[in-house]
């Protein structure tokens, strides 16, 4: 294990303050030598626990960098363990310090909200949660179970999704309420007493009550029964029975009917994966999953940080299913238990049908881990036979590819397009304007590739471990050229020729030829199609101001404002000379419009 680097030495303040910390309950907070905060954390015995980050001679990789990084110290004293928890994660909610766990969700998920403050409240499918007063259910996954429950919603209990304001004044209803999806507010064909019953309704199916939804059912039917309303009754008796079928559908194998949160996790190459399971009533109703950057182990430690993160503004239900014991345990109960208002549990399982949902939640974990992977070990899997290919000393993690463009000799551009990684970096992209109108590509090249490594050279960056060529073998010569006169004849090189998908070495005439199937050939085509692409539209765009420039600007009294007006409205110079002269008046008014039909007058005369 690395020595642990401090800056107690260096530190005008952190000496000092070690020296000095008090032995009560607190917050510490770890800033850097510009006072940006870097760390949030909390003791139940300040002075123990800021030491032992500079005491300790075996800490993770992650603490190692932070301790290197600490300038100075704030404590924040409080009465009790509870009001340190507290705060620390107020704090860390609040300026997410880059050394906490923060969690990123792997997916945006959607909610069902029911806009339930609202006289008429409506009910529809999103991916933002806030604190609006409205009641927001959810996340689903997948995400068209979102949408197939809206639906539901509308045809169960004919809930609005519109924004229109209800006044009862409408002229008509939508057609909404002939299909028997919303019961019209908006023309007063429901009052609001009898409206909010459908809300209530709705919500207790969004929150999969059932026995208290079917007996409110149940009793309307018979209501609207006995008051001869036989349509109505119906409409109570389908209801009925489709929501008996939905529930059935979404019940799951379960008898515990203790509303309960399953944590799993999974760690692959320094990230970690959590997956949470929410049951409620004995049903599953969603998952969620989150990633963490820079751990090494899922211990007690981080499942706190993470218990933390995803209860800090929400309740929690009744019981927690984790994995491994979380670090303060009964604090972190009696902080959850606060916030629900009732007693939370948190409980490890170790057998029966409870160590089967947790084994779920890690199986899960496990293959989010490893879909987000798959395509980076894909990547450095072709990188690696690419190497093999091309005889290479580095694996070409990072490759540059050329391409030149013109239009018979003008507008003559090159395109420098970066893959990182196999991935495109386009903000490394480059573009150049060639300084010689020539139908000359080889010279072109030579000229871009020299530009292109002599700023480098001049800048001190970070050359690329392969350089390929759009072209054959004079492409490749004039490269190879430029970098000679470089002097960087050590760069790898090659050019890949469209016509059979040749590859060419320096000091070798005979081409490679790779299989077409291979993902090594898919690579180098697709750098070498992005680099032609990127050029292309370059050089139109020269064009185009060109064309701009020559023509329309020409016109006695047409500026280059109006002249792209002209060309917005009607696309090209072609089409401005056969516009109509009221089209002409609309785009750029009368005064433009006599100078543009006094020019077509002078090039038709």
């Amino acid at each position: 294990m690395a020595a642990v680097r401090t800056n107690l030495e260096k530190s005008p303040f952190l000496k000092r303050k070690l020296g000095d910390l008090p032995t009560r309950p607190g917050c510490y907070l770890y800033r850097d030598e510009g006072g940006n905060l870097l760390y949030v954390g909390k003791a139940k015995v300040l002075r123990n626990r800021v030491k032992s980050y500079f005491q300790q001679k075996r800490l993770d990789a992650k603490t190692r960098r932070l301790v290197a990084r600490i300038w100075d110290v704030e404590l924040i004293v409080c009465e009790t363990e509870l009001e340190a928890l507290i705060l620390e994660n107020n704090l860390i909610k609040e300026h997410f310090p880059p050394f906490n766990i923060l969690l990123r969700d792997d997916k945006s998920y959607p909610y069902v909200k029911l806009t339930w403050k609202e006289a008429f409240p409506k009910a529809f499918v999103t991916r933002k949660v806030r604190k609006d007063g409205s009641l927001y259910f959810g996340p689903f996954f997948p995400a068209s179970t979102a949408y197939r429950t809206a639906e539901l919603v509308y045809r169960f209990f004919q809930i609005r999704d519109c924004d229109i304001d209800i006044d009862g004044k409408r002229g008509r209803a939508c057609m909404k309420y002939q299909l028997h999806r919303c019961t019209a507010p908006c023309i007063g064909a429901v009052d609001q007493e009898a409206y909010r019953e459908q809300a209530k309704e709705a919500r207790l199916f969004l929150e999969g009550k059932r026995d208290e939804l079917k007996a409110r059912l149940e009793a309307a039917m018979w209501k609207a029964a006995e008051a001869a309303a036989f349509e109505q009754a119906a409409q109570h008796r389908d209801a009925l029975q489709q929501v008996d079928a939905w529930f059935t559908r979404q019940k799951a194998a379960s008898s515990d009917l203790d509303d309960t949160d399953i944590y799993g996790s999974a760690v692959l190459d320094g990230q970690a994966c959590v997956h949470r399971l929410m049951m409620r009533e004995g049903r599953m109703v969603g998952r969620q999953e989150y990633l963490l950057d820079d751990v090494e182990a899922f211990d007690g430690a981080v499942l706190t940080q993470v218990l933390q993160r995803v209860y800090g503004a929400d309740a929690a239900p009744a019981r927690l299913l984790v994995e491994v014991e979380p670090e303060d345990s009964a604090l972190l109960a009696e902080w959850l238990s606060g916030l629900r208002g009732s007693k939370v549990r948190i409980h490890v399982p170790q057998k029966g049908e409870k160590v089967d949902l947790l084994a779920m939640a890690q199986e899960n974990a496990r293959l989010a881990l490893e879909r987000k992977f798959e395509p980076a070990r894909l990547n450095e899997a072709v990188l690696e036979g690419l190497q093999a290919f091309l005889g290479l000393s580095h694996l070409p993690r990072r490759l540059e590819c050329f391409d030149i463009s013109h239009g018979q000799g003008r507008e003559v551009v090159a395109s420098c397009v970066v893959f990182s990684d196999g991935v495109p970096d386009r903000a490394r992209y480059r573009r150049f304007k060639m300084t010689r109108e020539e139908n000359d590509d080889f010279g072109n090249m030579q000229e871009a590739v020299m530009r292109r490594y002599r700023r480098m050279q001049e800048e001190k960056q970070e050359f690329p471990n392969l350089i390929l060529i759009d072209g054959g073998l004079g492409q490749l010569h004039a490269a190879e050229a430029a970098l000679k006169e470089l002097g960087l004849e050590q760069l790898e090189l090659a050019s890949l020729a469209k016509k059979q998908e040749l590859v060419f070495r320096p000091g070798s005439s005979a081409p490679l030829k790779i299989p077409k199937s291979s993902p090594v050939l898919q690579l180098l085509q697709r750098i070498r199609d992005e680099a032609h692409r990127f050029a292309v539209t370059y050089h139109r765009a020269l064009r185009a101001k060109r064309t701009l420039q020559t023509e329309l600007t020409q016109i006695p009294g047409i500026g280059p404002a109006t002249a792209e007006k002209l060309l917005q409205a009607f696309g090209s110079v072609a089409d401005v000379r056969k516009a109509l002269e009221s089209d002409l008046a609309q785009a750029v008014g009368a005064a433009a419009t006599r100078k543009v039909m006094a020019w077509r007058n002078t090039a038709s005369g």
